[in-house]
């Protein structure tokens, strides 16, 4: 799940810059700010789910 989450956020930001330098032309007009944004939602939900399964890991371990 992590590395899946990684390559598409690594993605959208290329994505992203390429939108912003003008490089990709595609018909429908994309934000790039908004393909930023949701690479970095994507990025904190997963940073957040990790933290809680270590967070849980540890308190099971330190409760044995």
């Amino acid at each position: 799940m992590v590395n899946v989450a990684a390559i598409v956020v690594f993605g959208l930001c290329v994505y992203a810059s390429r939108l912003w330098s003008g490089e990709s032309t595609g018909s429908p007009k994309i934000d790039p700010l908004g393909v930023y944004f949701l690479a970095k939602r994507i990025f904190c939900s997963v940073s957040l789910h990790l933290s809680v399964r270590i967070l849980e890991a540890l308190s099971t371990k330190r409760q044995q």
